[in-house]
């Protein structure tokens, strides 16, 4: 779908877009992970609503929103954290690019690239040393435009609930 830029506005998320930004999360999860067992939605919805909540609050969750004609269309997000400062890394400053959704009837008319672009600007501002994230097969292209590339050093993972 075409777009008219002229209603397209982008604004930074607050707490009063918790349920929007919750409404993205599912939308992205069932879209990535379509089998999914939806037994467990009610306590996610719960926990999504404390993560939102708290980060926004702490200012450690930044999200940017797309709107259309007043409508939100899309989102994005900046997580932050921090490890130990390195030689690649002297502040030891990450931010996570995270949530990065757009209903399908509006894709492939350079939100999601204004998004990440203000994502960027905002961790520029911020001091942040590196950013990461999990590409989807669609996205991905969009971030190695960017300048994403794969760690030298793979990312693994313990999942706890199973240990």
């Amino acid at each position: 779908m075409s777009i008219n830029n002229n209603y397209l506005k982008y604004r930074k998320a607050n707490l009063s877009d918790i349920s929007e930004l919750i409404k993205f999360k599912i939308l992205l999860l069932d879209e990535l992970n379509p089998n999914e067992d939806k037994n467990k939605l009610d306590t996610l919805k719960n926990e999504l609503e404390k993560f939102f909540r708290e980060y926004l609050e702490t200012k450690q969750y930044i999200s940017y929103l797309a709107e259309y004609k007043s409508e939100i269309i899309s989102t994005s997000s900046l997580i932050l954290w921090r490890i130990t400062p390195r030689y690649n890394c002297l502040h030891g400053r990450y931010g996570y690019i995270s949530n990065m959704y757009t209903f399908p009837k509006f894709r492939r008319n350079g939100i999601s690239t204004k998004l990440l672009k203000l994502l960027i600007a905002e961790a520029k501002r911020l001091d942040i040393d590196i950013l990461n994230l999990h590409a989807t097969k669609d996205g991905i292209n969009m971030y190695r435009r960017f300048g994403f590339k794969e760690p030298k050093d793979p990312e693994i993972e313990l999942n706890l609930n199973n240990f």
